[in-house]
């Protein structure tokens, strides 16, 4: 089953919304060779437009920074900027020190789930270095009601810590071509939510991975990952089914994405429909785009799905 979906009309104003609670996902970075990605949690107060909170970069319970944060939202640009500050707690290893972040941020719908989209950039440890300088910077974070990292699990065990074992924590001194998409078969989803949105189970959503692309033009093939043990799965595209119950193997299932309009990041969603006899269900995505080429490995079960998020911006 081959698809070429394209997409309109899914995206909403900030003029209305609340961007107050907490936001988790994916912040990423990717030279010409390698790429980084961890865990993002950033909770949001507001008061008008003025921001505050604080944001948790981590891979695991015991390598984590925290910082302080505050900011602005724009009405009018529909858009979030946010600023790391003060002295940061984190526990890295020897050599490493935090970078200290500026997110820049667009606000945006699919369907019911709100996201942040966009860029973030900043200065390391000496206050005179730019963090990863020439490297793509990615961030996408969806809101959510319960955090990956509890506040009475995490954020508290590790402010406890931090003020009662120092030596334990350390503290930063303040000083494909053209014509060949255009040969498959286009679906264009409705804009309105209805039946299709029915097929999606309601489970957590867990971003994997974000990925920009120059090109709007997207190829996925979708395997089985590592050992082949009958998972099962959906793929819906900014909640539209292109992939329903299919099982992977080590043939592809291949279908086709037009991004929409620059910046606005599409949503790839896969369901699991079983978990194999070897859980969680697991895939392997290789997303094509232009002369670009990524795989991804996605892990999904009964308690979320497992979300790629794919940005066109042209260069």
């Amino acid at each position: 089953m081959s698809v070429l979906c394209c997409f309109s009309g899914l995206y909403y104003d900030l003029k209305a919304q609340s961007i107050q609670g907490i936001w988790s996902g994916k912040i990423s970075r990717r030279s010409a060779t390698t790429g980084a990605t961890e865990s993002l949690e950033i909770q949001i107060s507001q008061t008008g437009n003025v921001l505050w909170g604080h944001s948790f970069a981590f891979k695991d319970t015991s390598r984590f920074v925290l910082y302080k944060l505050e900011g602005k939202r724009n009405k009018k640009e529909k858009s979030v900027s946010l600023k790391e500050t003060g002295q940061p707690a984190y526990s890295l290893p020897d050599a490493y020190f935090p970078c200290e972040k500026i997110y820049t941020l667009d606000y945006y719908r699919i369907g019911n789930t709100q996201y942040l989209s966009g860029t973030w950039g900043g200065r390391g440890a000496y206050m005179d270095t730019s963090c990863f300088p020439n490297e793509e910077l990615l961030v996408v974070l969806q809101k959510i009601k319960i955090p990956d990292y509890p506040i009475n699990s995490f954020v508290a065990k590790k402010l406890v810590n931090y003020f009662t074992r120092k030596n334990e924590l350390r503290l930063m001194d303040s000083s494909m071509n053209e014509e060949k998409f255009m040969e498959q078969e286009w679906v264009t989803p409705s804009n309105k939510t209805g039946r299709d949105s029915l097929l999606i189970t309601e489970r957590r959503q867990d971003i994997q991975e974000i990925l920009q692309t120059a090109d709007s033009n997207i190829r996925i093939s979708l395997y089985d990952n590592a050992t082949i043990d009958d998972d099962t799965v959906s793929i819906f595209v900014n909640k539209f089914p292109v992939l329903l119950q299919q099982r992977l193997s080590a043939t592809a299932h291949v279908f086709y994405v037009k991004a929409p309009e620059p910046g606005k990041p599409v949503e790839i969603l896969m369901q699991a429909e079983n978990l194999g006899s070897i859980p969680p269900n697991t895939a392997l995505m290789v997303v094509e785009t232009g002369k670009k080429r990524y795989e991804v490995r996605m892990s999904a079960g009964y308690e979320k799905h497992a979300v790629l998020i794919v940005t066109y911006l042209p260069d």
